[in-house]
């Protein structure tokens, strides 16, 4: 077996510009990285969270708002859209305390939900009990299933 290697014009040229492609690639990915994680540290994540599930007749969300007084809530629905919005409200701060972590947030938060079908909304039933508020959205008419009879 023979073995041909290349060294002509050219050659070493083409490693510098690779080089040069590598550090650039390295660059654009390391930038981004950083920026990514700098959003990561800078953002505490959705609130609040919740879970949207269905049975055959309703939609059910559920969703976590500990501390929340539920008079502060608000919740809405237009056309595919549900909409919740609140406050946490402040809390009362000595003025000689230094924090080491604060990741608790406050003030005001909305959160907008397309649900996946058609609903009743004046049907919409909403209850909360410690800490936990729950949606039951009965769906319309329209978007049950109904069972075709197939004949032959």
């Amino acid at each position: 077996m023979t073995i041909f290697r290349r060294f002509g014009p050219g050659f070493p040229g083409s490693l510098v510009e690779l080089d040069r492609m590598r550090a650039y690639m390295e660059n654009v990915y390391g930038n981004l990285l950083n920026g990514v994680n700098n959003i990561r540290r800078n953002y505490t994540g959705v609130f609040p969270l919740v879970n949207l599930a269905e049975d055959d007749d309703n939609l059910y969300l559920t969703a976590e708002l500990p501390g929340i007084d539920p008079a502060s809530l608000d919740l809405t629905v237009k056309n595919d859209t549900l909409t919740l919005r609140g406050s946490k409200k402040v809390e009362t701060e000595a003025k000689e305390v230094s924090y080491h972590r604060r990741e608790r947030d406050i003030g005001t938060f909305r959160r907008n939900l397309t649900l996946p079908v058609k609903i009743q909304a004046e049907a919409v039933d909403a209850k909360f009990k410690n800490g936990i508020l729950t949606v039951t959205l009965p769906k319309a008419a329209e978007a049950k299933a109904h069972q075709i009879t197939i004949t032959t």
